[in-house]
Order: C-alpha cells, then structure tokens, then sequence
C-alpha cells in the first residue's frame, strides 16, 4: 500500500500540539508511548489498515488526531468517521472539537473552523471532517479522501458497509478500522484474518501499555468475566463466538452430591420466569460466605400460573422450605402486567402469598453478572450447581449467542432457564431500588 505523510512530521505535530482528554474531564498532552507512535507510524505506512487493539489503548483518539492532521495540512478533502451509532458518532466529534480548540492560537487563526455543526466540521481550506453514524447509505453520498470506521466489529450489518465504502478506498481513499474482536461473524474478523487481502494489520495489546501494571490489572478484571476480559484484553476473537456461558464446565461447577437445603444455613430465593406458558422455576440458596447453588428446578410445558404454583409447593415441600424461608422469588417484571381477564401473572402470584422482586434490566448487564458469577476473569468461581438440576445445566450450555449480534437468541427454548437465573442475579446484584410486589425486602449485595 501507498504510503501517506511523513511519519515523523506527523507524530512530531501531534506530540507538540495535541491535548486528549481524560476520564477526569482534565486536558493531558498527547502521550509519548509507542504503541501510539506505532500506530501513527502504520497508519502513514498503509493505506488500508485494521487495528486489533485492547481497550482503552487511546487507539480512538490517536486516528481522531491523525486526521485532524491531515484535514489541516494536506489538500482539501473529505474525512470520513462512521461508529455503530449515533452518540458514538458524536462523541467522536466531540474528541475532533476538543483537541482543535486546544491547538495553538497560531494554527486555528491559519486554518479557522467555518462551520461545526453536530455531524461536521469544515475548516477554511475546505476541507471537512463529517462523524456519521455507521449505515449502507452514509459512505455512498461521499468521496472521501480517508475513512475511519470505530468499534467496526460491533456494528450491525458491517458487510453492507463495507461494501459502501470499497469504492472509496478502490479510487484512492485510505481506510482505517479500528475495534476490539467480537467473535468471528462480522467483516471486521473477516478483513483482519485474511492473510491474502494485504491490508495493513496492527495489534495493540494492553501490556504495551507503560503504566498497565498489577493494580491495574487487579481493577480492570474485576466485574468482567473470564470470555469478556479475553475478548476485550486479551484480543480472543473466539471468546465469545458462540456459547453465552463459555464459562461454566461441568467438572467445576457441578457439585460431587445433591446439594441437602438446611433452615438456618444461608437465605434462600426462587426465580420464576412465566414463560408464555412455558414457565421456569429455579431455586437458590447462598451460603453465610457468599457462595451460591442453583438446587432445585421445575420447567413447565403449557402450563398456566396455578399449576405452576402447585409444582412449586411440592418442590417446597420436598426440601422442608416453607415461604418464610424464601428471602423473594425474583422474576421477569413483564409478568407485573394486567393481562386479559385485569389480573397480571404478579398478581396472582401475590394472592398465593409470594414474596416478588422484578426490576428492568438491559439483557446484558444480566448476562454479564451471571458470566461474572461462573467465573471472573480472576477465575473466582461463585456460583454453582447441584448435579440434580440436569435440565438448568442442559439450558445453560446450549444458550447461543445471536448470529452477528452481542445479544443472545431469543429461540424459545434454552432461554426460559437461562432468563430465570438471570432475573434473580440482576435482583441479587444491589444498584438501584429492586421493585417489590407485596412484601418490603432488601436486593442486598450478595
């Protein structure tokens, strides 16, 4: 590829005249590391180039400044800047504003801004640097003399875009992708392990990072799991391709023998997911440590909210648990609403005296406190289940990832379970005020 620029004009310029801001909100002088030069080196060397990097490597920012390099100092052109959506293609405006007002008074008296809207700025030389969330259609209605495309793995219908953008590049235009992996179904995986594309490649790992040390590493990894911290540190496109629950392995997290529930020994929860018919039940207890297990469960099939609560007063009775001994039942808070006959599926479950806590939640954050629980990426493992929960266990190992999506599939059958067990943790996991339906109770922190 055509190299563009002089690397050492361009890293000297940025050094001299480029502030980044922190988490903070303070202003820093753009940081001497060489990874950052490395980066400023690849992206004059390769016309098209894609950067596999861990987070928060300051890859976003170093692009944002060779760019703003180049629409000041080359020839007049258009700058292109897609991200995955809209507030992230206005935060990355929002990082070209922030180091051009910083500049020398000298270089924006030169090279004024005329025009700075909410997706562009114009500059008096002509030349325009336009931050566009990531469609088929934004590339089309431009010419640009260089694109770069952040967090590329993690936007939707990247083939398309890609196909957009081709012509651009094919007529001359550089390109530059930018993301951490997210699994292999997405053009970003495709165009980074093609070894015959001859597109530049750049790998920017967190331990060339001059200040990741111990305690920096001992904070990151808390509340990821292991997949997730091998996917956004350690770079593993593999990580999380398939399974949403890679982390559980039968030998670790089955217990040898049944677990045998003890009245005093710990609280103990249920968490009910209604299912359409198609409950789920599961039962928890966690230890005085902290520890929990997942010991008994019931799956429904066509089954309405009384024969769901028969099932659950014969599993009650078999361990000895009476409702006192249930701290809540968590659940979807769906079921709080009114359905046909102007009862909800809460509701009915109040009138047989249920302790209910629902709270909404993004599906991910769910996901994520569970994978957490499984395993940290410190290899703690916190949550457990006893081998009598075949079915939970079953469920839990074919929960799929949504093709192309960082969701899971929504298919009707494994995610009863799994949405059951996710329902209690986010209630578990403290935060904001857990809705409660009948009974005052506490989501402590586990």
């Amino acid at each position: 590829m055509s190299k563009i620029g002089d690397a050492d004009t361009i890293w000297s310029w940025i050094k001299v005249n480029i502030y980044t801001q922190d988490a903070t909100g303070g202003f820093k002088k753009f940081p001497d590391y060489s990874f950052t030069r490395g980066l400023i080196d690849a992206l004059t060397a390769q016309r098209i180039l894609i950067v596999c990097k861990s987070r928060q490597m300051m890859a976003t920012w170093s692009v944002c400044a060779w760019m703003l390099y180049r629409a000041l100092n080359e020839e007049p052109g258009v700058y292109l800047m897609l991200c995955k959506g809209e507030r992230d293609s206005r935060e990355l405006l929002k990082r070209l504003r922030i180091m051009y007002s910083l500049l020398p008074e000298n270089i924006r008296i030169q090279e004024e801004m005329t025009r700075n809207s909410d997706r562009e700025v114009v500059f008096a030389s002509g030349s325009r640097i336009l931050s566009l969330p990531a469609t088929e259609e934004a590339p089309r209605m431009h010419s640009p003399s260089g694109v770069f495309w952040d967090e590329m793995a993690f936007t939707s219908h990247s083939d398309g875009i890609w196909t957009a953008v081709k012509p651009a590049i094919d007529s001359g235009g550089s390109f530059v992708g930018v993301s951490t992996p997210n699994g292999t179904d997405n053009v970003f995986y495709d165009l980074y392990s093609d070894k015959s594309n001859g597109f530049g490649k750049l790998r920017i790992h967190w331990k060339e990072h001059p200040h990741r040390d111990d305690e920096w590493l001992n904070d990151a990894k808390k509340g990821l799991s292991k997949a997730r911290w091998q996917q956004e540190y350690e770079l593993d496109f593999g990580a999380l391709a398939d399974r949403v629950y890679d982390e559980f392995e039968t030998s670790m997290h089955i217990l040898d023998s049944e677990f045998r529930w003890v009245r005093g020994g710990g609280r103990t929860y249920r968490s009910i997911d209604f299912g359409y018919r198609h409950p789920y039940v599961i039962w928890l207890h966690i230890s005085p440590a902290g520890d929990m297990i997942v010991f008994d469960e019931w799956e429904g099939n066509d089954a309405t909210v009384d024969e769901m609560v028969e099932a659950i007063r014969k599993i009650d009775a078999r361990h000895g648990i009476t409702e006192e001994d249930i701290t809540w039942s968590g659940c979807d808070p769906a079921g709080a609403a009114v359905n046909d006959d102007g009862i909800s599926s809460v509701g009915r479950l109040n009138r047989k005296g249920f302790k209910l806590a629902y709270r909404k939640s993004e599906i991910m954050n769910g996901v994520e406190l569970v994978k957490s629980l499984l395993r940290d990426a410190n290899g703690i493992i916190r949550l457990r289940f006893s081998p009598n929960v075949k079915k939970t266990v079953y469920h839990l190992q074919h929960y799929r990832w949504e093709s192309g999506r960082d969701k899971p599939r929504k298919d009707n059958l494994h995610d009863h379970a799994v949405d059951a067990l996710r329902y209690l943790i986010i209630n578990l996991s403290g935060g904001r005020s857990v809705k409660l339906s009948r009974a005052r109770v506490a989501g402590g922190k586990w």
